[in-house]
Parts: structure tokens; sequence; C-alpha cells
């Protein structure tokens, strides 16, 4: 059963007990209203006949008058019993019982049903006196509420169950367009959104928010993945690719020398050769290994760092590898930034190592750290040709290479890109402008 349908049937099953509870609560209450109304009429007109007992009985030609003196009600029946006189009936205007109601009466002296009648049984000295009254008036009075009553709920039944299924009909309108959006979304339509309502303070206004706001999350997750799987391809082909110069090269020199065509005694060179392409190799596996770790983890360590230290360090290594290169470091005293040590001397140490690979042999280079009101800035600058706007938005992509006119050297393209991925981890920026690459941290 559909939720639409569930929902008016309740509402009818709720409407029919209101109105039948209201119904039965009319009718018994009506009911008794009028059996107290007869009881106290009963009530006063046993007394008065009471009071007139002898004049009934000993007067039968002045009985109608004698009634007339009880009550001006003509429907009262009226009877009293001795045992000299036994049973006198005096009826005013009503039609006499089959059988007299004094035989039929409980001697209780409060009113009670007998025979279709409400009597009331009283004494007066050796006299019992029965006064009673026709309960069909009281019964059609009853039944015609009930038929009104009952013909009123029904049409109000009806017209609130109309009324509902209209109602429910317009207001779950928007969860056919959840469910019609839900299945475009299976389709693969993944900008489907569904229609804001005209109140988006109701249940169905804030479920529909939610809904749109879940799509654009599912949206912008499946295009992450997208993005993450052709980058991932990517990195394959071109890591395929890097690998696959140096893995020829020693191949081919190993078939010459496992042929005989070269002699290692005669050709030093060729070990060398083998050896600097293995290390070649070495050192891609291994950057690529750092930027598969990066991706799966990023950096978990997060103590305080002096950057001042870790610059001064990195330069002292790099004039230990090329001495005749002028290297400065300008630092404050103390530079604190929260996060992980040997991450960010990686950084360090790429920017130097890109300066050496990209820069003539003798170039001047600086590191200055400068600490900024949001954070820490490094800047690794040297004199060199620099980068053009064009080739710095590309620089920080894995596998990619600057112009060769500006490299000295050769390498596979990934120290700026692990300098990305460290520095974005910790939640700064990077950037190059002309001959300078910097990079932002925030403070500890």
């Amino acid at each position: 059963m559909t939720l639409r349908r569930s929902l008016v049937l309740v509402v009818a099953a709720l409407t029919a007990a209101a109105l039948l509870i209201v119904t039965a609560t009319a009718v018994l209450g009506l009911r008794q209203y009028l059996l107290n109304r007869t009881d106290e009429q009963l009530a006063a007109a046993a007394e008065l006949a009471r009071s007139r007992t002898a004049m009934l009985v000993g007067n039968p030609e002045l009985r109608g008058e004698a009634i007339r003196q009880v009550v001006s009600v003509t429907d009262y029946v009226i009877e009293l019993r001795s045992a000299a006189a036994g049973t006198v009936r005096v009826v005013s205007g009503a039609p006499l019982p089959a059988k007299p109601l004094l035989e039929q009466a409980r001697d209780t002296g409060v009113p009670q049903n007998v025979a279709g009648y409400r009597a009331v049984v009283t004494h007066d000295g050796d006299y019992t006196l029965l006064v009673a009254l026709s309960l069909q008036p009281l019964r059609d009075t009853v039944r015609r509420l009930l038929l009104v009553a009952g013909a009123t709920s029904l049409v109000v039944l009806v017209l609130l169950t109309l009324i509902a299924r209209l109602l429910v009909r317009h207001r779950l309108r928007p969860l056919d367009e959840i469910a019609a959006a839900a299945t475009d979304l299976a389709d693969g339509r993944l900008d489907r959104r569904v229609p804001a309502p005209g109140r988006p303070r109701t249940e169905v206004g804030r479920l529909t928010a939610a809904i749109n706001g879940m799509l654009s999350r599912i949206q912008g997750a499946l295009a992450a993945r997208e993005r993450s799987e052709n980058r991932m391809r990517s990195f394959v082909a071109d890591a395929s690719h890097e690998l696959r110069t140096p893995i020829t090269s020693i191949q081919g020199y190993l078939q010459l020398i496992r042929t005989g065509v070269v002699d290692t005694r005669e050709r030093p060179d060729v070990l060398r050769r083998l050896e600097e392409e293995a290390t070649r190799m070495g050192s891609l596996v291994n950057s690529l290994l750092y930027l598969a770790r990066l991706d799966a983890s990023p950096p978990a360590r997060r103590e305080p760092v002096d950057l001042s230290r870790l610059a001064t360090d990195a330069v002292a290594d790099a004039a230990a590898v090329e001495p005749d290169r002028p290297l400065t470091a300008e630092t404050p005293a103390e530079c604190l930034v929260t996060g992980d040590e040997d991450a960010l001397r990686q950084v360090l140490a790429n920017l130097l190592a890109n300066v050496r690979a990209h820069t003539p042999p003798g170039s001047p280079a600086r590191v200055r750290v400068t600490p900024a009101p949001a954070g820490v800035r490094v800047e690794v600058a040297d004199e060199g040709p620099g980068m053009d706007p064009a080739a710095a938005a590309h620089a920080f992509e894995r596998f990619w290479r600057a112009d060769p006119g500006r490299s000295a050297g050769g390498g596979a393209g990934l120290g700026l890109a692990i300098v990305a991925d460290v520095v974005h981890a910790h939640g700064g920026a990077v950037g190059i402008d002309g001959s300078t690459v910097w990079f932002t941290l925030p403070g500890s």
C-alpha cells in the first residue's frame, strides 16, 4: 500500500471514529437529558396525584376534572390500587397499556421502565399510586437525532476524505520529485536536483534541501573519484614511461656484455653507465614511493618545528654537495610551525636540488624565511632564467618538465610535485614567481 493511500485511510478512519464518538455522545446525552426531564415531571405529577387520591377514588364522575387538576399534560397514565377497591385506571387522552402497569412495576419508589412507559410508584395510606408517561416521544426524538447525526456524519466523512486526499497528494508531490531525482541519479544524471518547495521550513522542504545537498556531495565525490582515477592512470603511464628508459639502457648494456661485444676491461665507462642508470631508476622509484605514501596518508606527525633551523641545515647540506655555489640563508632566530619535520626537510632539500639541476654551476641562491601575520613564508630564489607564468602553472604537476633550455641536467619531474603535496598536506600554499619558488605554512 502506498504512503498516500495509507495516510488517506488513516485520516478517514480517525474521522469516522471521531464522528461516531460525537454522535454516540450526543445521542446518549440527549436521551439521558430527556429521561431526567421525564423523571422530574413524573415526580411532580406523582406528588400532586398522591394529595388527591381520595378525589380520584371517591368521585369516579370527576376523574377527568381531577386529572386536569393533577396535571395539565394529557399524556399521563394514573393507576390506583387498594385492598378494597382494587385497581382503578385513570387515563387522560393516552392509549391504555394492554395490561395494568401496577401489575408489572416494582414498588421501589424510583422511576423505572415498565412496558414502554416511564413510571413512578408512590403510597398514600392504604393506596398505591402509579403515574406513568409513554417513552415513545423520547424514543422518536432520539431516533430522529440519530438519523440526522448519522447522515450528517456520513456526508462530513466523505467530504473530509476527499479533502484529505487532495491535501495529501499536494503535500506529497515533492516526494514524487525526490523519487524521480533518485531514479535519474541511478541512471547517471548527476546534475538532477529536486525543485525547492515554496516553504523551505516544512518537513518536506528540509528533506528536499537535504536530498539536494546529498546529491551535490555525491556528484562532487564521483567527480573527485573520476579525477583521481584519471590522475592515477596518467601517473602510472608517466611512471612506466620514465622507468622504461633506464631499464632499456641497462638491458642493452647487459646484452652487449653477455654477447661479448663489449669488454668491460677495455670499456669501464659501460659499468659507469650501468651504475648511473640504476641510480637514476632507484631515485625515481623512491620518489614514486614517497608520492604514493603521501596520497595514501598525508604526514600525520604534528609537532613544533623550527623552520629557521631547517633552512640553515638545508643550505649547509646543499653547500656540502656543491661547494662552489654561493648559498645564503636569511632567517630569524626562531620561526616555529606545527608539522612533520622530516617532510619539511624533504621540501627544502627538493627546492635546493631543483636549483642545482636548473641553474648554471656557481649561480648564487638564497633561502629566506619570513614570519607573516597568518603564518610563515619561505622563498628559495636563484639567479637563473626563471619560469614564465605559463610554465609556472604546470611546474607542480607530476612528471612535468620545464623547457629544456632552462635545464642544465635531467630529472623525473617529481621534485616540485612532492613539494606541493607536502605543503598542501600541512594546510599551506605553494607557487612560483619567476626564479623564486615560495610556499607558506600556517603558524603554530
